[in-house]
C-alpha cells in the first residue's frame, strides 16, 4: 500500500507567506471560540495587514486574487463560499479568560465583512485592538506559511495553542510536556460551538465547569466520542504539525477511574529538527509538479475546502452520525455539498430505513433525490426505476449492516492495535483506512494481514 499523501490547495499560499511572520497576542490564541479553517486563514492575514480606518479600527482589503489564493479555490463556488465565510465571521464571539486575573470577557471579532468591485473588506471592532497594539509581552511569532498550509482547523488551532508554549524547549531538545483538560481544549479548537447562549451562560460564572459544559449543556458539539475525536482531531493535527511546521509532536491520554475514562490530554512537543528538510522537500515537489504541467490541485483527492464542507454537512444532518459516515457521504457525492444535503433531505420522508448510513450511500451515488423529481413530474419510468433502485438496496442493507458490527468487534480485539502499527509501517493511518475503504474491504486487509503475520 502507498502512503496517502495529504496535498494541500493552499501551496501557493505557503509559497507567497513562507518569509513572513505575524506576531500574536496569547491572550487571542488561547480564546475559546468556533470557527472554520478558511475564516482562521483569512483571520490571520487580516490581523497582520490591518491598519486603522477613519473610525479606529483595524480594517484591511483583499484582492480577489489574493483572496481565492488563501481559500484555496478559483471555481464557481468561489463567491458563494466568501459570502458564506463573511457571514459567519460577522456573527463569531470570542470567549477570554484571564485565570490570574480572575477576569473574563466576551468579545465580538468583526464589524463588518464586504465584497464589492473585486475586493474584500474585513472591519474588526474597536475591542480588537488592544489584542493588536499591546504586544510587548505574552506574545507568540508564527510562521505564515506554516499557518496558510494547514488542511485541518484542528491541527490549525493545536498548533497555535502549543506553539505558545514553545519557547520553554531547552536548548536539549528534551519534549516539553503539557497538560490539557479535554472539555476546555474541545472549546478551544471549535468541537463545541460557544455561541450557544446557555454555554455562555456557562462560561459567564466566576470558575466555568468546563466538562459540565461540554458533557451536558452544549447542543452543538463534534467528536463526542473519544474514538472519534483521537481519530479525527489528535491523530490529524499530530501528523499535520509534524509534516508542515517547526514543531515535533506526541499526545496521550489522561484517564481517570476505574473505568478509564479520557479526561485530559497531555502533549509532548519539541522543536521539528526536519523542519528545513521539510520545506526543501516541499518546494522540489511543486517543482516537478509545475514540470510535469500538474497543479498542485489535480494532484490531490480531496478539495482544499473539505474541512469547511465536513462540518456544513455536520451540522446539517441534525442525527446523530459518526465523522467516518459523513466522510463516506462526501466521497460518494464527489464531495458535492448539495448533494448530500439532497439526499438527507429524503431520507427525512422514508418510513423505515434501518441501515441510515448504506442508505444514504446508496441515495448519494444513485441520485434518489433528482429521481423523485421525475417520479413528481409524472414519469412512471422514473418512478418504476427509483422502485428497483429502492428494492435493491433492500436486499442489499442487511449485508452491508452485518459487515459493519463485524468490523466493530474486530475493532475492539487487542491485536487491532497491532494491525494499526502494521498499517503506519506501510504508510497508512486509521483515518485513512477509515476513510477510504467500506467494512466489508477493512475485514480483508485485516484478514490478509492475519495471514501474512
Amino acid at each position: 500500500m502507498g502512503k496517502g499523501r495529504e496535498i494541500s490547495m493552499s501551496n501557493d499560499a505557503r509559497e507567497i507567506y513562507k518569509h513572513e511572520e505575524i506576531t500574536r497576542s496569547n491572550t487571542l490564541i488561547s480564546a475559546k471560540y468556533k470557527s472554520t479553517l478558511t475564516e482562521n486563514k483569512i483571520m490571520v492575514l487580516a490581523l497582520k495587514r490591518a491598519k486603522r480606518d477613519e473610525f479606529g479600527r483595524p480594517t484591511i482589503t483583499f484582492t480577489t486574487s489574493e483572496i481565492k489564493k488563501v481559500m484555496g479555490r478559483d471555481d464557481g463556488s468561489f463567491y458563494t463560499q466568501l459570502k458564506s465565510v463573511a457571514k459567519a465571521m460577522t456573527g463569531r464571539t470570542m470567549f477570554i479568560e484571564d485565570k490570574e486575573q480572575h477576569s473574563f470577557k466576551f468579545i465580538n471579532i468583526i464589524h463588518t465583512a464586504e465584497f464589492e468591485n473585486g475586493k474584500f473588506t474585513v472591519n474588526f471592532t474597536p475591542e480588537m485592538n488592544n489584542y493588536l497594539d499591546d504586544l510587548k509581552s505574552n506574545f507568540t511569532t508564527m510562521n505564515m506559511g506554516i499557518l496558510v498550509d494547514f488542511t485541518s482547523n484542528y491541527a490549525y488551532r493545536i498548533y497555535e495553542l502549543l506553539k505558545t508554549q514553545a519557547y520553554r524547549v531547552d536548548k536539549d531538545n528534551t519534549p516539553l510536556q503539557i497538560d490539557y483538560n479535554l472539555s476546555e481544549l474541545k472549546l478551544a479548537i471549535g468541537c463545541v460551538n460557544t455561541q450557544e447562549e446557555r454555554v455562555q451562560k456557562e462560561l459567564d460564572r466566576p470558575n466555568p465547569d468546563f466538562d459540565y459544559i461540554v458533557n451536558s449543556v452544549a447542543k452543538e458539539k463534534h467528536f463526542d466520542k473519544w474514538y472519534d475525536f483521537r481519530v479525527n482531531v489528535l491523530d490529524v493535527a499530530k501528523r499535520q504539525i509534524n509534516e508542515k511546521s517547526d514543531l515535533e509532536i506526541d499526545y496521550e491520554p489522561i484517564r481517570s477511574g476505574r473505568g478509564g475514562k479520557v479526561v485530559g490530554i497531555t502533549f509532548f512537543i519539541k522543536k521539528n529538527v526536519n523542519y528545513n528538510e521539510i520545506e526543501a522537500k516541499t518546494e522540489k515537489e511543486n517543482e516537478i509538479l509545475l514540470k510535469n504541467g500538474t497543479s498542485v490541485v489535480d494532484a490531490g483527492k480531496q478539495p482544499d475546502d473539505f474541512n469547511e464542507r465536513f462540518e456544513e454537512i455536520m451540522d446539517y444532518i441534525d442525527i446523530r452520525v459518526s465523522s467516518k459516515d459523513i466522510k463516506t457521504f462526501l466521497k460518494a457525492a464527489d464531495y458535492d455539498v448539495e448533494r448530500v444535503k439532497a439526499a438527507y433531505d429524503l431520507s427525512k420522508e422514508q418510513a423505515d430505513i434501518k441501515n441510515f448510513v448504506g442508505w444514504m450511500k446508496k441515495a448519494i451515488e444513485e441520485r434518489y433525490s433528482e429521481q423523485t423529481i421525475h417520479v413528481m413530474s409524472g414519469s412512471e419510468e422514473k418512478a418504476q426505476k427509483a422502485d428497483k433502485v429502492l428494492a435493491e438496496y433492500r436486499k442489499e442493507k442487511e449485508t452491508g449492516s452485518l459487515a459493519e458490527r463485524t468490523w466493530n468487534r474486530i475493532k475492539k480485539k487487542e491485536e487491532y492495535q497491532d494491525f494499526l502499527r502494521y498499517l503506519d509501517d506501510q504508510g497508512m493511518t486509521e483515518e485513512t483506512l477509515e476513510s477510504n475503504y467500506e467494512a466489508k474491504e477493512c475485514m480483508e486487509l485485516y484478514q490478509n494481514w492475519k495471514l501474512g503475520k
